[in-house]
């Protein structure tokens, strides 16, 4: 598929941290990650964000975490999830969020595959499906466990809690300004574990370039008004949401609220009015019949009105999705219409800012796309993998042929060159992946696209650009 726009170069020369250090600078004060809905939910500022990560990049640098070290993190959805992740990122260690869902067994091919040389465990339910494999893996230092009542085997010198680990941070820390600087584009950034639908499951080792780039690209095609509000409600060990809740929020000094519990989304959606939302295909199905509940409970009169404008609004999907013009008098009197009638229907569910709605992991029924288009929230699916920092292609307006096409990402070629194969080539493609078998072998991405599984676990050192 032929690609016509120019490279987007902003992304040259950033990292996470730099970016980090920005927002805690520039934007000290804003929301950057708050946990729970209500009165009881809690929030860090940019500033404090950042705080805590020094901390915490400190207190694991003292438990022995190097340059090079990977680090396993069985944790839900919370803030410490993001902070331990981050301050891994600061000391040039490699950090990898671990499904819940996981067998011992499945824990104990991740944990030796992975090398790691630190754990860090939430709480008892962890504890509890992590020890079988403790004493499987010898390059094991430290275990960093969150909850307090999570008892740590007696005698056992591995073990440590994050309140003792986490230490203070003087208010000019010259360590960790250090450490900030001393992170390049090219270093990787994170390693996640594929699913294995297409064989073993694989380690992709993705960089702070292939995040960073990926990010942008969001911002290119759909554009969000400044400091966005999202929401994190799928698992960290996925790359989409390590992309969403983590990267991108940071690319774009973003405030995300954190929803742990799947039950609570509808009431997260409406506290939070988030201006960009992911779901998979099930979600937005019980959004459509939630939209539909709403219409069937509306008197006659407004129904009418209701019904032009969702005609207006299907018309307009119709003609952006093949990439035409818009006749100015539908654009304007559809905004009239959307504003009466519309707008205050999505309010009903927390959709009536999002302007950036994405669906991927399998098709969505193009009559439900349809559906949400009429009633003003066109949904956009996405297709990617791990190896390509999550989205490798996107529907954005005016970039997909059909309801059925999953679009194109500018700066990447994306094909298919037999039924059975895809082909992508862009600086989101994954520079390395480790295989089951072989020692490590990272190496940029080649032409053809990102590199085959060939690495097992690393040692430190093996990539250091």
């Amino acid at each position: 598929m032929a690609i016509t726009e120019p490279p987007h170069t902003s992304a040259e020369g950033l990292t996470i941290t730099a970016l980090l250090r920005r927002n805690a600078l520039e934007y000290a004060e804003r929301p950057a990650l708050t946990t729970g809905l209500g009165p009881d939910a809690g929030t860090l500022s940019w500033s404090q964000l950042r705080a805590e990560v020094a901390a915490l990049a400190r207190g694991l640098a003292a438990v022995g975490l190097e340059r090079g070290d990977r680090v396993l993190v069985a944790m839900s959805m919370r803030a410490e999830h993001w902070i331990t992740e981050l301050a891994a990122v600061h000391l040039g260690a490699l950090p990898c969020s671990t499904y819940d869902t996981l067998s011992t067994g499945q824990i104990r091919a991740v944990a030796r595959h992975s090398a790691a040389t630190v754990l860090v465990l939430e709480g008892g339910e962890q504890m509890r499906r992590w020890r079988p494999v403790l004493d499987d893996l010898p390059a094991l230092r430290a275990v960093v466990v969150l909850d307090r009542e999570a008892a740590a085997p007696a005698g056992d010198p591995r073990f440590v809690s994050y309140a003792a680990v986490r230490g203070a941070v003087p208010p000019q820390d010259a360590a960790f300004e250090a450490l900030t600087d001393a992170i390049t584009p090219d270093r990787p950034l994170t390693l996640s574990y594929t699913s294995g639908t297409t064989g073993e499951p694989k380690g992709v080792v993705l960089s702070h370039r292939n995040v960073i780039h990926e990010s942008l690209m969001h911002e290119l095609l759909v554009p969000v008004p400044d400091h966005p509000r999202s929401i994190a409600h799928l698992p960290l060990a996925h790359v989409a949401e390590r992309v969403l809740g983590i990267y991108l929020p940071i690319c774009n000094a973003g405030h995300v609220t954190i929803c742990p519990v799947p039950e609570e989304l509808p009431a997260a959606l409406l506290a939070v009015r988030p201006h960009g939302f992911f779901g998979v295909p099930r979600v937005w199905e019980k959004l459509a019949d939630a939209l539909r509940a709403r219409l069937d409970a509306l008197p006659e009169e407004p129904g009418a009105a209701l019904e032009q404008a969702r005609k207006a609004a299907l018309e307009l999907y119709r003609l952006r999705s093949e990439g035409k013009d818009l006749p100015p008098e539908l654009t304007e009197g559809l905004e009239r219409l959307d504003a009466q009638v519309m707008l205050p229907l999505r309010a009903a569910l927390g959709l009536d800012q999002c302007r950036r709605a994405f669906s991927g992991a399998a098709p969505v029924p193009a009559a439900v796309l349809e559906f949400l288009a009429s009633m003003g929230l066109p949904v956009y699916e996405v297709w990617g993998l791990s190896e390509t920092t999550g989205a490798a292609t996107i529907g954005a307006p005016g970039r997909s042929r059909s309801a059925r096409s999953a679009g194109r990402v500018p700066v990447s070629r994306s094909r298919r060159p037999t039924t059975a194969n895809s082909w992508s080539e862009g600086r989101w493609c994954a520079p390395a992946t480790c295989g089951p078998t072989a020692r490590s072998s990272p190496r940029p991405t080649r032409r053809g696209g990102w590199p085959p599984a060939t690495s097992g676990p690393w040692t430190r050192g093996d990539w250091s650009p």
